[in-house]
């Protein structure tokens, strides 16, 4: 039986989870400008070696956060709670997005090399990055959306 502490939490955590996706998605989308200024170049410094591998960890807790639905340090019926059918639903068509974005910034990439020169470091960080935004806005939308706030 569960608990109806555990129901309002879920419930709580529900509503917020979308803001707070939503916000991480526009943030992680927004700040990689700064990525591609100076730590693509051939030679790597020491302080660009610090913002990739902030980048990797940010990718790595993002890719968490989809994966999971950002409950996991959350008790198992809450989690159960809050990874109902629609937000599997939801979490899949994020999936979809992420997979459409990588496939948009892929030939995007494509083509700009063929005018300019793309590194494979580029073109990883442009096609991981925008895979990772889409599919957190979308995810973000659709559980707005059964929120009720769009």
């Amino acid at each position: 039986m569960t608990d109806i502490r555990d129901i309002e939490k879920a419930e709580k955590l529900g509503r917020s989870r979308a803001r707070k996706f939503a916000v991480q998605g526009v943030i992680f989308a927004g700040w990689q400008g700064f990525y591609f200024g100076g730590a693509m170049a051939d030679q790597v410094r020491t302080v660009d070696s610090v913002k990739i591998g902030a980048w990797l960890v940010w990718v790595l807790v993002l890719l968490a956060l989809l994966a999971t639905g950002g409950g996991f340090m959350r008790s198992r019926s809450v989690r159960a709670l809050l990874n109902d059918e629609l937000t599997r639903a939801n979490r899949t068509l994020a999936y979809v997005a992420g997979f459409w974005g990588a496939m948009a910034a892929g030939i995007g990439c494509y083509l700009v090399n063929l005018f300019e020169p793309v590194s494979t470091r580029q073109a990883i960080h442009a096609i991981v990055s925008i895979a990772i935004a889409a599919a957190l806005i979308t995810f973000a939308l659709r559980e707005r959306r059964i929120a009720g706030f769009g």
